[in-house]
């Protein structure tokens, strides 16, 4: 098979998990405010996903960015050897960015500034962190905000879980204090988060991680003690009274990459 090649002459990998370490690190090297999010984050961050019962395929490359470097982050990509979808750019352009392999392999999705999918994570602000991906826990809420969310991301958060203590102090630990923030005055977005952290705890019970320093189950749990003693505000509270009565989360739509 050819190898696709950069700008640089180096080639891009031929594997999805060594090209997305690849563009990670190059961002991050860069200084470019665009961090690497989505399953290959975890893939990246957390060893137990690459091991049954959790290890899984990967068809495309998620990244954030801020919406300030937006011409830097299509130089970026272009020097990278990848091509932008100039039609959605154009159209979307001011949340999202889509760009192609070379080859056809893989596409790659890039939010600009926030997530908005079930419900939104702002992440302004929050991307030029010296790691190669989001944050831990801005990576666990991209999962859990997911109101319709299927085995394949319950299963991300497990492996999160299970290989990243929560607030122990580390540069790999889990910031509580960012969750507890976002839930404690949202109460759409805590509501789909608790719901989906049980799920959590009963799948890591189910079938445990192969290894991991942590118990997922009980972090998942320990986290839900803290969001329910969090102070909530009068807007979380006021919107607790009418509950499922109005909807509380977002359809995403589909997006269609134009290759």
């Amino acid at each position: 098979m050819t190898d696709a090649r950069d700008r640089e002459g180096s080639a891009i990998e031929t594997d999805i998990h060594a090209e997305a370490d690849r563009l990670a690190g190059l961002a991050v090297e860069s200084g470019l405010a665009l961090r690497l999010m989505g399953g290959l984050a975890i893939w990246l961050t957390s060893p137990t996903v690459r091991r049954p019962p959790y290890r899984r395929s990967y068809g495309d490359l998620d990244f954030a960015a801020s919406s300030h470097e937006r011409p830097r982050v299509d130089d970026f990509f272009e020097a990278a050897g990848y091509r932008a979808e100039k039609l959605f750019n154009a159209l979307h352009g001011a949340s999202r960015l889509n760009y192609v392999h070379p080859l056809g392999h893989w596409p790659i999705d890039v939010i600009l500034d926030e997530l908005r999918m079930s419900h939104r994570i702002d992440l302004r602000g929050r991307l030029s962190r010296p790691g190669p991906t989001i944050s831990l826990a801005d990576l666990l809420l991209t999962k859990l905000q997911i109101w319709q969310i299927n085995d394949k991301d319950v299963g991300d958060a497990v492996c999160l879980l299970a290989d990243h203590a929560i607030d122990d102090g580390s540069e790999t630990a889990i910031d509580s204090g960012r969750i507890v923030a976002l839930l404690r005055v949202d109460w759409g977005l805590c509501h789909t988060v608790e719901r989906n952290l049980h799920r959590v705890a009963e799948l890591a019970r189910e079938q445990p991680p192969d290894g991991g320093a942590c118990d997922a189950a009980l972090q998942a749990e320990a986290l839900l003690e803290l969001v329910a003693a969090a102070p909530k505000s009068l807007a979380w509270r006021a919107r607790a009274g009418v509950g499922e009565r109005v909807a509380w989360y977002q359809v995403p739509e589909e997006v269609r990459h134009q290759t």
